[in-house]
């Protein structure tokens, strides 16, 4: 979802659990996908609680990675390679799937 409470809240999960050494790897889809792409999840007035400044300050520990969904990528009316210049790697569910699963703990949004 994109929706600004979600975002926040998964951001903010992200920076926690990077900084307590947590490798975390984030996988983008749909709506939630397109605003990430595109850079809207700054908050006016949030400074360094937007999502945009809590998934900044988790990628700076090295431990966070940005996924999309191949599927949300592609039906995106941004195109594969705007949604693959801002993300790690873009992955289809066999991927997300085995990350799931290797993972000691997984949250689904």
């Amino acid at each position: 979802r994109d929706e600004p409470s979600s975002l926040r809240e998964a951001a903010a999960m992200a920076a926690s659990a990077t900084s307590l050494g947590v490798e975390v790897f984030l996988v983008w889809f749909g709506p939630a996908l397109t605003a990430f792409a595109e850079g809207r999840l700054e908050e006016p007035g949030a400074a360094e609680s937007s999502p945009a400044a809590l998934l900044d300050a988790a990628r700076e520990t090295g431990r966070l990675r940005h996924l999309a969904c191949s599927a949300a990528a592609v039906s995106s009316h941004l195109g594969v390679d705007a949604v693959r210049a801002r993300v790690d790697d873009v992955v289809g569910w066999p991927t997300v799937v085995g990350l799931m699963r290797a993972a000691e703990k997984a949250f689904v949004w």
